[in-house]
């Protein structure tokens, strides 16, 4: 497996975005008003509310879609969201996520219009494992809409969401058109974030394209089963399946036909599945853009996934987030705030509940502030956020390799 390596030159380089942020007056002597930097790893000025919407996805099917967005309320943001899992071996009880949002609370919509990020889930999971970041981003003055995608069988249904969770992605940003949340969203701001599979329909939606020749490359060379059994035997023998579900004829030659969304603005690519893509793949998409991932992971691996993201992306505009050995759920929610979690067999708990290097929840406060300044500073324009993105901020965090980059 790939590792990242650390000689890479620590800076930032960012260019001028969007039109320059108002400046306050004081009203008795005219003068200007020093804004106080906003913190991107704390909270902000809103608090966060989260209600449950309905799309039409494609072929007319009901999609679910988990909404986070600002609230003025003042209620307590203390929710137990209540999540049908989509993971087999759980049957059909909802189980309890401790978050901290506040349940069909009334959209500020004085503040807005807000920005849309559509968050798509990792396969077989539910957009509440995602709820800090979700919440977060809420607080911070954006509206999160998360299709809730039902595949959970990796071996029947990854041909198929390949194609269907794109198209979803799609089908979200149109319900945010409809007026959804009192309108308060701005469907002319637009980034898709995801992680795992959510990260290969963010990159999809984004523009990459798929280039099955790397994975026929790459795929003979491979000696560990697990990469094997899941991206190279589903893919290589499923590449007529995957031409039916786009509606093809036949298996293009070359690079395959785009799925990109010509609404989004912004990806964030956490762990991303980017075999599909390869280099050639992922050099279509040139939109700025966020890859997170652990150099460790074993899930989607660093040169299978976010590595392999951030190499070849063909975005001049573009950030990495790479914690040193983490694993592929570094992004997930910690188990303290899932607490049907006591009680699991040690492998499982362990594969979600904990981290072999990283503090879980040190690296979802680092996700969290860097993807909330990412956002800020690409859709809406403020310097002051890209500011926060200055990676030697970071450089007393150990085993975090960070990098901002404008050509």
């Amino acid at each position: 497996m790939t590792r990242l390596l650390l000689a890479f030159p620590l800076a930032l380089v960012l260019s001028a975005c969007g039109d320059a942020e108002p400046v306050d007056h004081d009203d008795a002597t005219g003068d200007p008003i020093e804004a106080t930097p906003v913190d991107y790893s704390a909270r902000g000025a809103w608090s966060a509310g989260y209600t449950v919407l309905e799309a039409d996805a494609a072929g007319g099917a009901p999609l679910q879609v988990k909404a986070w967005y600002p609230t003025a309320s003042t209620a307590a943001e203390d929710i137990t969201y209540s999540v049908n899992l989509m993971l087999p071996g759980f049957g059909s009880d909802p189980m309890p996520f401790l978050g901290a949002a506040i349940a069909d609370a009334t959209p500020d919509a004085a503040g807005g219009p807000y920005p849309l990020v559509v968050l798509s889930h990792g396969f077989g999971l539910n957009p509440e494992w995602y709820h800090p970041l979700a919440e977060h981003l809420a607080s911070h003055g954006m509206v999160v809409l998360a299709p809730e995608h039902t595949e959970s069988d990796w071996a029947t249904d990854v041909v198929p969401a390949t194609v269907l969770r794109p198209l979803e992605v799609s089908a979200t940003i149109d319900l945010a058109t409809t007026g959804v949340l009192d309108g308060i969203i701005d469907t002319d701001r637009v980034a898709v974030a995801g992680h795992s599979y959510g990260g290969t329909a963010a990159l999809t939606a984004g523009g990459a394209r798929f280039h099955t020749d790397w994975l026929a490359e790459a795929c003979p060379n491979v000696e560990d089963p697990f990469t094997d059994v899941m991206f190279c035997m589903p893919f290589l023998a499923g590449e007529a399946e995957l031409a039916e579900h786009m509606g093809l004829a036949e298996v293009p030659e070359g690079l395959w036909p785009s799925l990109r969304d010509d609404r989004v603005d912004a990806v964030i690519a956490m762990a991303p599945d980017a075999f599909l893509f390869g280099d050639v793949g992922l050099a279509e998409l040139t939109l700025p853009i966020l890859v997170v991932g652990g150099t460790g992971d074993t899930g989607s691996p660093w040169g299978w996934g976010a590595g392999l993201t951030w190499d070849h992306v063909g975005s001049d505009t573009r950030g990495l987030v790479a914690f040193e050995g983490a694993e592929h759920f570094i992004n997930v929610a910690t188990c303290d705030t899932m607490p049907w979690t006591d009680g699991l067999p040690e492998d499982y708990s362990a594969t979600m509940c904990e981290d072999p290097v990283w503090d879980k929840a040190t690296a979802l406060g680092i996700t969290n502030e860097v993807a909330a300044a990412f956002l800020v500073h690409h859709l809406s324009g403020s310097e002051e956020a890209s500011e926060s993105l200055d990676p030697t901020q970071f450089l007393q965090v150990p085993g975090l390799d960070m990098h901002m980059v404008t050509e």
